[in-house]
């Protein structure tokens, strides 16, 4: 070991250990926190943010960084790490530390506020409270800077390096060739199956996807699979993933696909190696990439025909009353029905990035001083309407139904869609070079899958960016024509329509 690196690792070794609490912390107030612990919770959050800004933008650590930068002994995943960290301590340099731990402390208030006013179908109740996040986010994007507009700076906390117009071309792409794609399919679709709207006994939808995830290759001795409002996926450190799921009665495939997506999530965690876990390459900086993981476990595995004639056989198991008498074919159809779906997290493939886009518009039009907080309840609606074709009549089912803007988390929504667009062409260069895929996965096999995943994704951890990771692996610079290709060509054999 360098010496430069010895004095550097006890630093990195504090801000790992201070994320895995701040991690910790969340999970819990999404889990298990009792709703009055809310404004205690955020005064804890916003100490330890603002202690680990102070860690992080500290000159000490500069001058620990500029001593491993000279170091020409350190080895590539030694100088890797250090680029990252020296990355991360120059963005922490700009923000001032009252901002940090304000922004820190209004968000978990925030987030309080919604799980107050989407049951209450109230926006009044988070209206303050957002309009102070978007405010302080402003400010927190102008300290870091930018270059062509304030979006950019919140795009590259969740795809570091990705400019907004690199977004809004991809964007511009997608969604005009999406459109007539999805009123095809959604005018081939006819009535939704009933099989889809029976009730499913909560026990049991348990019990199935508690095998589901550990048959995909998630560890349990490693992890956690609990229940929250909003399924979600963190890393808390080594040897600790967790995952959430939620369960309705009369929603079973929501479950099913919700359970496969967040353990794509965690099954990426899991498969970082562990010698990287604690610096800073084993943080897997894009959610882009991220989310391809999960979309490819979900969308061309789970909704794909190989694996759901797998499963039926043991979801008759389970509710034979309910599916018994459905035949292969049958429950294909169904799993795959889309429909036009006021809520995002319930959209099928098929609208599923038109939701993104338009808050992706809605994002932008806030931090380009277009849209103010208030008029987004209506804003919403309006772009609903546009790109769906639908009008939620409430706002629990229009702005409140998602909690990211509640915590701040603008510049996350685009990656869902940059991670649908990463999952078709990674799956397709998969199938190529694992030829029998499809029978693997009609016997229940998802191990191949994952040994690939593995191999081209996993263990590179933060190592690279995620363009670069996902164009190695695809052989090509991301498009919009892998994602639209598999959509057209699966449901013009469902459906038995043209393009």
């Amino acid at each position: 070991m360098s010496e430069s690196w010895g004095r550097l690792q006890p630093r990195i070794t504090e801000l790992s250990d201070l994320s895995s609490a701040l991690r910790l912390l969340g999970w819990d107030q999404h889990v298990m926190m009792p709703v009055a612990g809310g404004p205690a919770r955020a005064s804890t959050v916003a100490t330890l943010q603002a202690i680990a800004h102070s860690r992080l933008s500290s000159p000490e650590l500069g001058e620990l960084l500029a001593d491993a930068e000279a170091d020409n002994s350190l080895g590539e995943d030694e100088r890797a790490s250090v680029n990252l960290l020296s990355r991360d301590h120059e963005k922490a340099t700009r923000v001032p530390e009252a901002l940090v731990r304000e922004l820190a402390e209004v968000e978990a208030l925030s987030f309080q506020a919604w799980t107050q006013a989407r049951p209450a179908n109230d926006f009044s109740i988070l209206e303050p409270h957002l309009s102070r996040v978007v405010a302080l986010k402003k400010e927190a994007a102008d300290a870091i800077g930018w270059e062509d507009e304030r979006y950019d700076a919140l795009l590259d906390d969740y795809e570091p390096g990705m400019a907004t117009r690199t977004v809004e071309a991809l964007f511009d792409k997608l969604v005009p060739s999406l459109r007539p794609v999805t009123e095809t399919i959604l005018g081939a679709a006819g009535e939704r199956p009933l099989f889809l709207t029976r009730t499913y006994e909560v026990d049991k939808q348990e019990s199935f996807c508690v095998w589901l995830i550990q048959m995909m290759g998630f560890d349990l001795s490693e992890g956690r699979f609990d229940v929250s409002p909003h399924p979600f996926t963190i890393h808390i450190g080594g040897g600790d993933v967790r995952q959430t799921t939620r369960y309705e009665p009369k929603a079973l495939m929501m479950s099913i696909r919700g359970s496969m997506h967040e353990t794509g999530h965690a099954l990426y965690e899991q498969g970082v190696p562990k010698e990287m876990v604690g610096l800073p390459i084993g943080d897997i900086r894009s959610l882009g990439l991220h989310e391809s993981q999960s979309r490819i476990w979900e969308i061309q595995v789970g909704m794909g025909r190989a694996f759901v004639e797998f499963m039926l056989p043991h979801l008759k198991d389970r509710f034979p009353e309910e599916l018994g008498r459905l035949s292969p074919d049958e429950f294909y159809r169904g799993v795959n029905h889309p429909r036009r779906s006021l809520i995002r997290i319930q959209a099928d493939e098929v609208t599923y990035n038109l939701h993104i886009a338009l808050r992706l518009e809605l994002e932008l039009a806030l931090f380009r001083d277009e849209l103010s907080v208030a008029e987004l309840p209506e804003a919403f609606e309006a772009a609903m309407e546009k790109h769906l074709g639908i009008r939620p009549d409430d706002h629990a089912d229009g702005v409140l139904q998602d909690m990211h803007w509640a915590v701040g988390g603008f510049g996350y929504f685009p990656t869902y869609t940059l991670g649908t667009l990463y999952a078709a062409a990674l799956f397709e260069r998969a199938r190529s070079d694992l030829g029998d895929l499809e029978q693997d996965l009609r016997n229940g096999d998802t191990s191949p899958l994952l040994a690939w995943l593995r191999d081209k994704i996993h263990i590179h951890g933060g190592r690279r960016s995620g363009t670069e990771l996902a164009e190695q692996a695809i052989g090509a610079p991301l498009g919009v024509e892998a994602f639209l290709d598999h959509l057209k060509k699966k449901y013009a054999e469902i459906y038995d329509v043209s393009f």
